[in-house]
């Protein structure tokens, strides 16, 4: 019983720390995409693709988008050494994976022909990443059922943060989605047991995604040091590994006995 109360805690602590990112979220003077973020060092056209290297960068997430979805696909994913102990907790990955590959597309649009309208579509599959992921680990250190349960409510949730960015001009939600959900997956980490092996994968994806971010905020230095390739294009093959060690995570890891 003792041990049943603590876990209730524990759980009940992960709900308090996600609808307070939520409140926090919706109360937050309103924080504004500023117009500067659609102009970016490298917009050199190139084969008539306007913004060459930040539309053809893109192309990574395609290539890791299909992998992923390839390996799900195979029964050896769904049955073999321990990958996954039961097939239905292949399907927050699959979601992952799919929002990886439209990244591609929604990216790349954006980059064709970059504002605010387009970046709607460069938002959105992004959501469906993050989302499906903290649904992942919500099954592997949780629950199972409720994991699978809140899949397609956390990826609504996700596309309704940036449905509220577009229509209010809020950027606070979104940036939620996108962070918060990783400080819900970290707590996760430290407070419940893992079902599988390799979690610390999860942690250099993260890193990666995080050193793909910096790139990003030095878009126009890296252009000016490099001259042939700005920080954005980078970010974009620098975090296009970050679900790729997640897949080499997958296809690595083993179920822990509990």
């Amino acid at each position: 019983m003792k041990l049943r109360l603590e876990r209730r805690g524990r759980v009940r602590l992960i709900a308090i720390v996600a609808l307070a990112g939520v409140v926090v979220a919706m109360v937050l003077p309103p924080l504004r995409q500023p117009q500067s973020y659609h102009h970016f060092a490298d917009e050199r056209t190139l084969l008539g693709i306007p913004n060459f290297f930040n539309v053809a960068s893109n192309g990574a997430y395609l290539v890791i988008g299909l992998w992923g979805l390839i390996f799900l696909a195979r029964k050896r994913a769904a049955n073999g050494q321990g990958r996954f102990i039961t097939a239905g907790e292949r399907w927050p990955y699959a979601v992952f994976f799919f929002g990886v590959l439209l990244t591609c597309f929604g990216s790349g649009y954006y980059h064709w022909k970059p504002d605010d309208a387009t970046l709607v579509w460069d938002r959105l599959p992004m959501t469906l990443a993050f989302m499906s992921l903290l649904a992942a680990t919500v099954v592997e250190r949780i629950s199972v059922v409720t994991g699978l349960r809140l899949l397609w409510p956390l990826v609504a949730a996700g596309a309704a943060s940036v449905w509220w960015w577009q229509r209010t001009g809020n950027l606070w939600p979104y940036a939620a989605a996108q962070y918060w959900s990783i400080v819900l997956m970290v707590l996760m980490f430290v407070l419940f047991p893992p079902r599988y092996t390799r979690t610390v994968d999860l942690v250099y994806a993260t890193g990666l995604y995080a050193l793909g971010k910096v790139a990003e905020a030095l878009d126009g230095n890296i252009y000016d040091l490099t001259h042939c390739v700005g920080g954005h294009a980078l970010k974009h093959l620098i975090t296009a590994l970050a679900p790729l060690w997640i897949l080499r995570m997958l296809m690595k890891r083993e179920a822990v006995s509990l």
